[in-house]
């Protein structure tokens, strides 16, 4: 306690300063492909003029390029580029890892080397983005027509995990221009979810929004065909609305709480995001008054959440809830080991039913 029986400036430190739980980057996407000799690495481009300076006469050839102008053209912000060139793809999605904002993976030219190809790479990149709280954004191959994409989805083999971080669009976009050449979707796909997760939040369905930049898909898909291939996301042409995304799942057929996009995408963001929150606890002590001030800042941070419509409710009750503290979510003996447990509970579609994380961390490390 500071003396202020004379007179001065005095500075008292407060035991018990609050915390916060920051909200981190949502849509972030790596596009990972053979860019051949244009760079090495991993690079980040902020906008379309960045990266051909970068690129330079590399970006007039090459469905690489186009892929990406279409990324930008619907709206998606600063992203990186990983070459595969000379290197193996693990060793492409190791140096990933250096970049801790990245939340979507897109590997591009998936069909190049035929179907068992596509199928390790696509397995490769959605067990990626699993472990790291992020999404893969896949594509069918150009020829396939609705039932073929929807049977190259279920040929990736991928498990409950990897496919509830994964989705496949369809059909490839024809760009405006004549003589212009099918390309796949995902760069403008992936535009629309930097787009919606600016305009909306991570919460919104990247679903019925318009591509921008006169791009047509390659193939017609009636309502029947995407009745019978519900896995695939499909880009279909409606009278009015020029091209549009119609579809927000995951390639996930067995987890209903993960069956969508949005939901998966959302519990990743929160987990995240608690997490860099629960790091900061490492030289805190292990005590009631640490397990209060991190219950605080998580309930901030998820009633601002529901505050912008990112979970369903009345109130927040209905909306979300947060456990944290011994007999709650620990034991005496996890809290002798140092460990912090903090659970979440998540009503993403309907009130008062909520999907549950829980996360751990340390504290009393000092």
């Amino acid at each position: 306690m500071a003396n202020i029986d004379v007179p001065g400036v005095f500075i008292e430190e407060d035991s018990s300063l609050s915390m916060s739980v920051s909200s981190g980057a949502t849509a972030v996407p790596v596009f990972i492909a053979d860019f051949g000799a244009v760079f090495e690495g991993v690079v980040r481009v902020n906008n379309w003029l960045d990266l051909s300076q970068a690129a330079g006469e590399a970006t007039a050839s090459g469905a690489w390029s186009v892929v990406l102008r279409a990324y930008f053209e619907n709206g998606g912000g600063y992203c990186y580029l990983a070459n595969t060139a000379g290197r193996t793809l693990q060793e492409a999605l190791t140096s990933i890892e250096a970049f801790s904002d990245v939340t979507i993976l897109v590997p591009l030219g998936l069909w190049g080397q035929g179907a068992d190809a596509a199928g390790e790479t696509a397995r490769a990149v959605s067990a990626y983005a699993a472990s790291h709280l992020a999404m893969a954004v896949l594509h069918a191959d150009r020829d396939h027509d609705a039932a073929q994409a929807r049977d190259a989805a279920v040929a990736f083999k991928l498990d409950a995990e990897q496919s509830g971080h994964a989705a496949l669009y369809h059909p490839w976009l024809i760009p405006s221009g004549d003589g212009a050449q099918a390309v796949p979707p995902v760069g403008a796909v992936t535009g629309l979810w930097c787009s919606v997760d600016r305009e909306r939040g991570v919460w919104k369905a990247p679903a019925n929004v318009s591509v921008k930049g006169g791009a047509r898909p390659a193939l017609a898909v009636t309502d029947t065909e995407q009745g019978d291939a519900l896995l695939v996301d499909f880009l279909r042409e409606f009278r009015g609305q020029g091209t549009v995304v119609w579809g927000a799942r995951t390639l996930n057929e067995t987890d209903v709480e993960w069956r969508y996009i949005p939901v998966r995408r959302l519990a990743d963001t929160v987990q995240r995001d608690l997490q860099r929150a629960l790091a900061s606890l490492v030289f805190e002590p292990n005590s009631q008054s640490t397990w209060e001030r991190l219950r605080a800042a998580a309930d901030t941070y998820l009633h601002n959440i529901w505050r912008q419509g990112g979970l369903q409710g009345q109130t927040p009750q209905e909306a979300y809830f947060v456990q944290v503290g011994k007999g709650v979510t620990m034991t005496e003996a996890d809290v002798k080991a140092g460990k912090v447990v903090l659970k979440v509970g998540l009503a993403a579609v309907r009130p008062a039913e909520f999907i549950i994380l829980t996360l751990s961390g340390t504290a009393g490390q000092a």
